[in-house]
């Protein structure tokens, strides 16, 4: 099971979130002492321990940052064109390792995101029917519900990622994008979150964290933390196939799942993983 790292169930959840913030996984295998596969820890999961913390500490009696404290702004994303072609986007997303960017029209309007997932099934049906190319526009996900404005709270982006499958939110104002916010950037930003993980593994706090008061909430939330395994918060329902299921098969199952990654099992152990990513570069290497 060559370069798969992976978490044993009793592995504490600071250590594990620590591991995967550090690391930059956006998740992380499961497994016993004899291999057996039991589950995922992942960003999504990080997340269901944020929204439990900041329920237990109260949110409301705190100042959590704004969204514009927090995103990336927009003159660093990525963004594409909806008249690009599909395969030249799909090959730069791969080629950064983005998982999605928002398509911009000329006149600077927010059309949507175009992701792996809302043109997996055009490349895989591409490359077994040599379909002809089509542009990024034709695959956009325009849900509106994933956008935010800038005085959204920490708080409040939180609980829409738990309760949703988005791994980005947009930041718009006028129906024009001013930034974005990943799962990752609401874990990095969590004062209560950072200042549990630098006490619990012994690193120094920073200004902003060392100014949180030891009050019994607080202490509370450290212990609630400190004291779990990856185990309670895991991820049991997350897919996993048969190493023999063949690329269109795996591409269905990504198409019906928020999943970015499926363990590929056998006999209940872990013996490799496959991402969307995999699959689309090979459906874009049978297409070339």
């Amino acid at each position: 099971m060559p370069n798969i790292q992976t978490l044993l169930p009793d592995t504490l959840v600071p250590l594990a979130i620590h591991e995967i913030l550090t690391r930059q996984y956006s998740e992380m295998p499961i497994v016993n002492e004899d291999g057996e596969y039991l589950g995922m820890f992942s960003e999504k999961c990080c997340m269901r321990v944020l929204a439990s913390l900041i329920e237990l500490i109260d949110a409301s009696k705190r100042d959590p940052p704004k969204a514009s404290n927090v995103m990336i702004p927009r003159k660093k994303l990525f963004t594409l064109d909806p008249g690009e072609d599909v395969f030249d986007a799909m090959s730069s997303l791969l080629a950064m390792g983005y998982s999605g960017a928002p398509v911009i029209a000329s006149d600077g309007e927010f059309l949507g995101i175009f992701s792996e997932r809302t043109c997996l099934g055009f490349v895989i049906e591409a490359a077994y029917s040599e379909i002809p190319s089509a542009k990024v526009g034709g695959f956009i996900d325009p849900d509106s519900n994933r956008l935010i404005n800038a005085d959204t709270d920490l708080h409040a982006i939180a609980r829409i990622f738990v309760k949703t499958s988005y791994a980005r939110l947009p930041v718009v104002r006028d129906d024009r994008i001013i930034g974005q916010i990943s799962r990752r950037d609401v874990l990095n930003h969590s004062n209560i979150l950072s200042s549990i993980l630098r006490h619990r593994l012994d690193l120094p706090q920073t200004e902003r964290e060392s100014s949180l008061p030891a009050a019994d909430t607080f202490l509370a939330a450290y212990g609630m933390l400190s004291d779990h395994s990856v185990k309670a918060f895991a991820d049991t329902t997350s897919h996993s196939i048969d190493p023999e299921m063949d690329l269109f098969s795996v591409a269905q199952l990504f198409l019906q799942s928020p999943y970015r990654r499926f363990s590929v099992l056998e006999e209940r152990r872990l013996v490799g993983q496959i991402s969307r990513c995999d699959v689309l570069r090979h459906a874009i290497r049978l297409l070339k």
